[in-house]
């Protein structure tokens, strides 16, 4: 989903593109994974633009809430990016460093066959790899 889309988006749902949900959302969009709550606000303020913690939080809720952009709960924190393409995370248990990657077919399959079996419908997933990092495997 492009910028201009995501901001149409917000108008028709009757809600105003504020100044922080339009810089929230150019930074997503530049960042090529997810984003700690921390590391957006930093972000906002090297843009200088300077809400107050709760402002940001009830922003990137609102956004949630309404499926503009994802919320993934990872070792206790909660990291934010924009829906692109089907993805997972490697999580360094060392470093913390996150990863995106992407895995093959055979999962979606899984998935339906899951639904199949269980009279269930999924409505979403996440799946996160724990483990140790390049980086921090060779040291």
């Amino acid at each position: 989903m492009n910028i201009e889309t995501i901001y149409k988006t917000i108008k028709l749902k009757g809600k105003r593109l504020s100044k922080v949900r339009k810089a929230i959302i150019g930074i997503l969009h530049q960042s090529p994974c997810l984003l700690s709550t921390s590391e957006i606000l930093s972000c906002l303020k090297s843009h200088k633009i300077e809400p107050n913690r709760s402002t940001m939080y009830r922003e990137l809720m609102f956004l949630a809430k309404n499926n503009i952009v994802i919320k993934n709960t990872i070792g206790h924190k909660d990291f934010f990016e924009l829906p692109t393409d089907h993805h997972h995370h490697l999580v360094c248990t060392n470093c913390n460093a996150i990863k995106k990657v992407v895995i093959g077919r055979h999962l979606h399959k899984q998935e339906k066959q899951l639904e199949k079996e269980n009279g269930f419908v999924i409505k979403s997933h996440s799946i996160e790899f724990y483990g140790l990092c390049r980086d921090c495997r060779t040291e």
